[in-house]
């Protein structure tokens, strides 16, 4: 009885001492619940600071490494001034969840680069959108035929193996339509561009290639991702097979046309040998 007696008082003074403090007294049952969005401005989220594009660099490359399966041929990601001028440039269009066309797009070296939309209500990290991208891998299957870009086009894209440029841009758009499942008057529009393009046709359930990190670059390697990159892209599909039957005609002929055909069409194909591109 005595017991039950200090149980009850214990717990009457403690349920005092919490209704006596300022906070208990200024408590609002009614109050709206903050989220990640309003404790963040959006000079922390850009990416014209320095500090912002090592995060994002840094997020990419940390997926990048941690591949499963495992890729053997896999190129560390840098930032690419031009490509995040391309990406904030389309993120300020506030076009609602509509990809950049392939002109807006354009990087000279690379042509048409592969972009990444993200839309939230509120300013959230930028690991949160690039988390959300990286998340489709749970839906993506391995060298199988039938994976939907749709469904698991942004993850593929990440970890593209050849894509080592990114850049990206962040704007605050009005919310127009019946778009977003909320009362918010206006979104945010994260957009990533990533150079060389992936997701090429007939490719994209193999993003890279299988097997252990940097067994395609070992003399070029550093945590689990290659360095040997491409500085450019070939524009034309079929030049891998080009070069292995006419390769002289492909890249060493002297004409106006084969100069194109090596500083343009086919530039990764003539130029880059041990390296890794597409």
């Amino acid at each position: 009885m005595n017991l039950r007696i200090q149980i009850y008082f214990t717990v009457l003074v403690i349920s005092v001492s919490i209704k006596s403090t300022a906070e208990y007294g200024n408590w609002n049952p009614n109050r709206r619940p903050k989220i990640m969005g309003d404790l963040i401005n959006m000079k922390s989220l850009d990416p014209k600071k320095l500090r912002v594009q090592r995060k994002i660099v840094l997020y990419h490359n940390f997926f990048r490494s941690n591949v499963k399966p495992s890729a053997k041929n896999m190129l560390r990601m840098k930032w690419h001034k031009d490509v995040a001028k391309a990406a904030q440039r389309w993120a300020d269009a506030c076009v609602f969840l509509t990809h950049d066309n392939t002109t807006g797009r354009f990087i000279d070296n690379y042509g048409s680069c592969g972009q990444n939309i993200f839309i939230s209500s509120h300013q959230v990290p930028w690991f949160f959108a690039v988390n959300t991208w990286w998340l489709e891998k749970d839906l993506f299957k391995f060298g199988k035929p039938n994976n939907n870009l749709t469904i698991i086009g942004h993850y593929t894209q990440m970890v593209w193996a050849s894509t080592h440029e990114i850049g990206c841009g962040i704007a605050k758009c009005l919310h127009h339509g019946n778009y977003l499942y909320t009362k918010a008057k206006v979104y945010y529009n994260y957009v990533c561009n990533y150079c060389p393009i992936g997701n090429r046709p007939g490719r994209l359930g193999r993003p890279y290639r299988r097997g252990e990190p940097c067994r395609g670059c070992q003399k070029h390697c550093k945590g689990k991702l290659c360095s040997n990159f491409c500085p450019a892209a070939d524009q034309w599909s079929n030049c891998k097979q080009l070069h292995n039957i006419h390769p002289y005609w492909l890249c060493n002929t002297k004409t106006p046309q084969g100069k194109q055909r090596l500083a343009i069409y086919c530039s990764a194909t003539c130029s880059c040998r041990h390296k890794v591109h597409d």
